[in-house]
């Protein structure tokens, strides 16, 4: 290319390019087309595309400013001086974004887990067992024979053995509760004893004479059970082995005996073989992360992980739908909508079961659910601005305004909600740098956070009052009837789209 075409290049033309009208301007008095070129100066071509997303030119400012007082935004917007402000839903969406940005900076969820967990149902449940227990020791109070105290005893000491056996060996640390529970016990009930014995005046045989007899029963009641083995209370994998496969024989046995018109029977029994598989699935996990976490040390763990390598732990894994007895599987149990098409049956189902693998994984990271709902928040905002402008029509049938003009007010409400909230993000960030370094700021920080939140009701309830131009008493019912709708809807919402986020996963 020469000089010369370089040259004119750079030179402002002296035609529209675009339509060919005579320029007079930066602009087009014709067809409104920009004198300068981006394809030429990239400088400009940034700004363009900042400035159609951000529009960062005075009127941003001058926006912000004015949403600050209730109201004036909306009133002058409505009036004819929108040339100013930013429109309102680009203003909306540019802070919700931003908003919800920082959130996800700012908060942070700490979901490592390091506790030690125990092969039962994790260390908070055991060691609500030695508690319960504990607190249980006051029934020895009110036992009136030596029968009575040797049935407590009997029963707080299986449950205290079977915590504490559910308890690989080579975490004597996280045993030690139970055994000391299990010496209190016996202290207990021994005490108790020793009290009956001197109200009744009871000789040394008679005392051992209702021990035995109160004995032999409890043993006779055991017996009776004859409960087969479980495999949640299997200590090794060997024995778990042992305990499923002896369970499996049983079922299919029974499975085989069943003749072909028997289908809800086989069906049942079908679903039994999996739940037995499914449980000896999650014991073997349980049993293998024991042992890791016991050779490992105190290596910092998190559940997720240990889910990931070893299996999911949790064996309480039924989910019934719709009050329906049996447990809702995607072959065995499905559900089914009479009406619909087989494909969208089969969508249904797989959503079902996404959302209850992921639901799994939810358990183990809390951050995955706080991530889920901050995500859903904006789109519920953003689905909610038309119906919360249909409410204020509905509100103020008689005020003669457009449609288009309660979504212009409902807009620059939920601006300022999103720029109050994105406020209250920053001053957590504030807090979370400066308040470990100097106390007396964490003061601060909460004082300035309470006012926010103080603020944003108190902001809306005044900003109505003063676009509509009502009576405080009018204006005040009119807010109360149409927040507890919206904040109803509000919570519907963020709740459906965190449940289709989670299955989304």
């Amino acid at each position: 290319m020469s000089s010369d075409n370089a040259a004119s290049h750079d030179a402002h033309p002296t035609h529209c390019e675009n339509c060919g009208a005579p320029l007079q301007g930066h602009y087009c008095h014709d067809c409104g087309q920009s004198v300068v070129n981006p394809v030429r100066h990239a400088a400009h071509a940034m700004e363009e595309v900042f400035e159609a997303f951000w529009h960062l030119d005075g009127r941003i400012f001058r926006t912000l400013r004015d949403l600050l007082s209730p109201g004036r935004v909306a009133i002058n917007y409505l009036s004819g001086q929108r040339a100013k402000y930013v429109a309102p839903l680009r203003l909306f969406v540019v802070l919700s974004v931003l908003t919800f940005f920082v959130a996800q900076l700012v908060i942070h969820v700490d979901t490592q887990d390091t506790s030690v967990a125990l092969l039962d149902e994790g260390v908070s449940k055991n060691a609500n067992r030695t508690q319960s227990v504990n607190r249980e020791n006051k029934r020895f109070a009110t036992a009136t024979s030596i029968e009575d105290i040797e049935r407590i005893r009997a029963s707080q000491l299986a449950e205290l053995a079977e915590g504490r056996d559910a308890v690989s060996t080579m975490l004597p640390h996280v045993r030690k509760p139970f055994e000391i529970a299990m010496v209190d016990v016996n202290a207990a009930a021994d005490r108790r004893t020793q009290e009956l014995i001197r109200e009744k005046d009871l000789s040394p045989r008679e005392v051992e004479t209702e021990k035995a007899a109160a004995l032999r029963e409890i043993q006779a009641e055991q017996k009776d059970k004859g409960s087969t083995p479980e495999m949640d209370k299997a200590k090794t994998l060997a024995e778990l082995e042992n305990v499923r496969n002896a369970q499996l024989t049983k079922q299919q046995g029974e499975l085989a005996a069943l003749t072909p018109a028997q289908k809800a029977e086989r069906r049942r029994l079908l679903g039994e073989i999996r739940e037995t598989n499914e449980a000896s699935g999650c014991r073997a996990a349980q049993l293998q992360i024991a042992v890791a976490r016991g050779s490992e040390g105190p290596r910092t763990r998190k559940a997720s992980d240990d889910a990931r390598v070893y299996g999911e732990t949790s064996c309480d894994g039924r989910l019934t739908l719709f009050g329906s007895d049996e447990p809702w599987d995607e072959e065995l149990n499905p559900v089914v909508i009479s009406w619909a098409p087989g494909f969208i049956n089969s969508w249904i189902n797989r959503q079902i079961s996404h959302g209850k693998d992921n639901m799994a994984r939810v358990q183990h990271d809390v951050g995955l659910l706080i991530k889920a709902m901050l995500a859903a928040v904006p789109s519920a905002l953003f689905l909610l601005v038309p119906v919360f402008a249909l409410l204020l029509k509905l509100a103020y049938v008689g005020s003669r305004r457009l449609y288009l003009e309660h979504l212009v007010v409902a807009l620059y409400s939920h601006a300022f909600l999103c720029l109050a909230i994105l406020s209250f993000f920053l001053m957590m960030a504030l807090d979370n740098a400066i308040t470990p370094k100097w106390a007396g700021f964490g003061w601060i920080s909460g004082l300035i956070e309470f006012a926010l939140w103080m603020w944003m009701p108190i902001y809306l309830w005044v900003m109505q009052k003063r676009v509509y131009g009502n009576g405080w008493l009018l204006t005040s019912l009119r807010y109360f009837v149409i927040g507890n709708l919206y904040f109803v809807l509000l919570g519907f919402a963020v709740v459906f789209i965190t449940i289709a986020s989670i299955v989304r996963m």
